[in-house]
């Protein structure tokens, strides 16, 4: 399983792999799949997410800096999330990048259904 950043990073990439079949979101080959995200599929919960005490934060109460941070699925993109989540599994992801960096996303074939 492959994750590419956007769609036609993902197209670009199954071409190379041959994997030419539609399926739900990703496209496939023999022994491969590659998806796709689009842009960001989770942004960080709003700050009243973490009470109620900070729905009218103000400078006083920065930085605010939660024992676990909260991500949700963006609605925008949601319906790819969906697709991209089920195939991947924690321990089958050999790179990702953070909300910030934007630089490289990859997944070793792991024991992920494809």
């Amino acid at each position: 399983m492959y994750l590419c950043e956007k769609p036609s990073q993902g197209k670009d990439i199954a071409a190379v792999l041959g994997a030419k079949t539609r399926g739900d979101g990703c496209l496939r080959g023999p022994g491969v799949a590659v998806t796709w995200g689009i842009g960001h599929l989770l942004e960080t919960a709003a700050p009243d997410a973490y009470g109620d005490h900070l729905k009218n934060w103000s400078l006083d109460t920065l930085p605010i800096l939660p024992a676990q941070w909260k991500v949700i699925v963006k609605p925008k993109t949601a319906s790819q999330f969906w697709v991209v989540r089920p195939r991947i599994g924690a321990h089958g992801v050999s790179g990702v990048d953070t909300l910030l960096s934007g630089a490289f996303i990859g997944a070793d074939a792991g024991s992920a259904e494809v």
